[in-house]
């Protein structure tokens, strides 16, 4: 299991996350976004999962955290911390 923890610098918006599910698709590992909302309560998403992209109140300022487990993990992990670090 490879783990990277960011913070989100860009607000991103429905379409913005679509296009990071599809592309989170060409690996074959699980891939995972926790965080943390207002309440505390813990969220974890896969990120391969379209409808849940698309409902995660993603904001700007908000610390997360990725974790990828399987054969193509550190590719995955590598991919997916520099796309959604630098993504405008």
């Amino acid at each position: 299991m490879r783990v990277h923890h960011l913070t989100i610098t860009y607000e991103f918006q429905l379409n913005d996350l679509k296009a990071i599910s599809q592309q989170a698709n060409q690996f074959t590992s699980d891939i995972t976004l926790e965080f943390h909302k207002g309440d505390d309560s813990l969220n974890i998403i896969d990120v391969k999962s379209l409808l849940g992209m698309m409902l995660l109140p993603i904001r700007k300022g908000t610390a997360v955290t990725i974790r990828t487990k399987g054969k193509d993990e550190k590719e995955a992990i590598d991919f997916m911390s520099d796309l959604i670090e630098n993504y405008k």
